[in-house]
């Protein structure tokens, strides 16, 4: 799928989640927290092309991480106390910092869109919340957007690989469509009415 294609897919599973909260995890009581739950669910959406540069979020996280990483060289050169703190305070940061880097270098549709990613994903929330005590609400909402994205492209032509690196068989749905085709417009079209009728339907308990 396109960017716009994930967006709409990650803003179709927010609502339904913020819908069905009481099915879920999720205690969302305010207009505010709903927002930035939907906010956070579609910018999990787009992390999963993290490892493609030409990608909408791939343009943003190469400059910024290769920014972050000369920062520190050049820091730690200039003070090398700078990375002893580092390692020592933020040795979590450093970790998922590095592993980014790592999943950036990787092939397009390989790790970041198998289970084992979502595993990671899960893995790094904890580490934040540990870390800075994010809350749990935030947490479901990037998975949700991480799996939006993957089972978007479940759904095309050229599938995902799940069970990457244990296998590399790509797997997609029955019937598929060719990213960037007329018929993911008309997906695309079909994701952003069903939103807009569950926001409607006054369903979701914003207080």
């Amino acid at each position: 799928m396109m960017a716009q294609g994930h967006q709409a897919m990650g803003l179709a599973w927010g609502v339904a989640a913020v819908t069905f909260q009481s099915w879920l995890p999720l205690s969302l009581n305010s207009l505010p927290e709903t927002l930035l739950f939907l906010a956070v669910v579609l910018i999990g959406a787009l992390l999963p092309d993290i490892d493609s540069k030409h990608s909408k979020m791939g343009r943003y996280a190469y400059p910024i991480f290769a920014g972050v990483v000369a920062l520190i060289i050049i820091g730690s050169v200039w003070r090398p106390e700078i990375l002893s703190v580092l390692t020592e305070q933020s040795t979590s940061f450093l970790l998922i910092g590095m592993g980014l880097i790592l999943l950036m270098l990787t092939s397009h549709r390989t790790w970041t869109h198998s289970l084992v990613f979502v595993v990671m994903v899960g893995v790094v929330l904890t580490m934040l919340q540990t870390s800075i005590n994010i809350s749990e609400t935030l947490q479901y909402g990037f998975l949700i957007g991480v799996v939006s994205h993957i089972f978007g492209d479940f759904l095309t032509k050229q599938g995902v690989p799940l069970l990457y690196p244990i296998s590399q068989k790509r797997f997609k749905f029955v019937v598929s469509f060719k990213t960037g085709s007329l018929v993911e417009q008309v997906v695309v079209i079909g994701l952003v009415g069903l939103s807009v009728w569950m926001l409607a339907s006054s369903v979701m308990p914003l207080n």
